[in-house]
């Protein structure tokens, strides 16, 4: 059974008793992911060497906090939701100086990890301070009514749970990529919790039947999120009508034992199954292997969280740049979906389309809709309309309720840490 297909889509529509509950169990995992990072660490501030993938754990839960308070308890307009005024003046922060150590948008990547950050005892506080006063002011807004008024009220708590989860699968990369450098083992490392406990059992993924083709008729067909949604990101906006011409699509992402052929034909090798800038980022990474791959006994192994796992062959293949994916593809005779038909397959086929084991490349850069307005946290999109790709679907990683065939995710297309692989259409 597809494992996305009944999956609650529309958890974007949760109520103020479900939100509650949710931005608890969310703060929980970030809690425990900080937890973890300490005992990996061996050190009480998590204190790591720069890395240019991922944030300071540290930074990362301040950094979350600071979102949720930004939005909610310092934002006068919280209950206008999407027609909010970003530059609106803020309410005063109960950490001082949080702006000034936890701003994303202010603060570049690499100056985050020399910033004189709170000790975990001031963290904690903060952390706490700030949920108890977003579910204060979420027991408030519940007295909206009316289903848009309601909407509106609850988009920032909406904006900041799924920001969070967003965090959580980052960290999920991270710890993996940490364990993996280091050369650490789970047999070596005290697990804390029950989120880290089910990415490992999940990340050697399990295997599906062999890729079938599934067609698609020419039409019209509708793209974006609906308003009825609940809450939609600014990228998936507005809903609009494009004629998609007729297409042959795999029915599941490309498995590792078609990607160990390739391997084997010498594809890492060969210059003409790759484009230009593929085969630059190829020469300058040394790339022979996906990421955190070894060939061994004629099998792939993969590094799931330090421990070495052999791949089972109709697996999808993950750990794949998007210039892996197109070298395939040319070397297949086959080709990237562009988002619209991905969307339009997962649509027309909500069983047979397999997805939400690993993100899956599209060949499409990551752009506005026509019609597109940045909503108030203006640095979601619109910063990264250039360089990026889409991908679309889910991880083993993501949580439940990000689960949604609307959904963009972007990357540029050398990343190649995050569970990402691919399907593809006939030419």
């Amino acid at each position: 059974m597809n494992p996305a297909a009944h999956t609650n889509v529309f958890e974007r529509q949760l109520s103020a008793d479900q939100l509650h509950d949710a931005l608890k169990q969310a703060r929980t995992v970030t809690l425990q992911f900080l937890q973890q990072w300490r005992a990996l660490t061996g050190d009480s501030r998590a204190n790591l060497p720069l890395h240019s993938e991922w944030n300071p754990p540290e930074w990362e839960a301040g950094h979350i906090a600071w979102f949720q308070e930004f939005w909610i308890a310092r934002n006068p307009d919280r209950s206008l939701g999407w027609e909010a005024d970003p530059n609106q003046a803020r309410f005063s922060s109960v950490m001082k100086d949080s702006d000034a150590l936890y701003h994303s948008s202010l603060i570049a990547h690499d100056p985050r990890w020399r910033l004189p950050l709170p000790t975990p005892e001031q963290l904690q506080g903060y952390l706490d301070a700030v949920l108890a006063e977003t579910l204060k002011q979420l027991a408030d807004a519940s007295r909206y009514a009316d289903h848009g008024d309601l909407n509106r009220a609850l988009y920032f708590f909406r904006l900041a749970l799924y920001h969070e989860n967003m965090h959580a699968e980052a960290a999920i990369y991270s710890m993996n990529h940490y364990l993996h450098d280091t050369q650490h083992s789970i047999d070596t490392v005290n697990l804390h919790f029950d989120v880290l406990k089910h990415a490992i059992q999940a990340s050697p993924l399990h295997a599906d039947a062999n890729r079938t083709s599934l067609n698609i008729n020419a039409g019209n067909r509708t793209f974006g999120a609906h308003t009825s949604i609940g809450f939609a990101f600014d990228n998936e906006l507005p809903l609009f009508t494009q004629s998609i011409p007729s297409f042959s699509i795999d029915s599941q992402a490309v498995s590792v034992a078609d990607y160990l052929a390739f391997i084997e034909a010498g594809g890492y090798q060969d210059q003409t199954h790759w484009s230009e800038e593929g085969w630059n980022w190829k020469t300058r990474t040394q790339a022979v292997l996906p990421r955190f791959h070894r060939l061994h006994a004629g099998h792939l192994e993969r590094c799931c969280f330090g421990e070495w796992v052999e791949m089972s062959p109709a697996s999808p293949i993950v750990h794949i740049s998007a210039h892996e994916a197109e070298a395939w593809c040319v070397w297949a005779g086959r080709r990237l979906p562009t988002e619209h038909e991905w969307t339009s397959a997962a649509v027309a086929y909500p069983e047979a389309f397999l997805w939400g084991r690993v993100w899956e490349w599209t060949q499409s850069d990551f752009l506005p809709f026509d019609g597109f307005v940045p909503h108030p946290y203006v640095d979601y999109s619109v910063p990264w309309f250039a360089g990026h790709r889409v991908l679309k679907g889910a991880s083993f990683a993501t949580h439940a309720g990000m689960h949604n065939p609307v959904y963009r995710n972007f990357y540029v297309p050398s990343r190649n840490d995050i569970y990402a692989g691919f399907r593809t259409c006939a030419r």
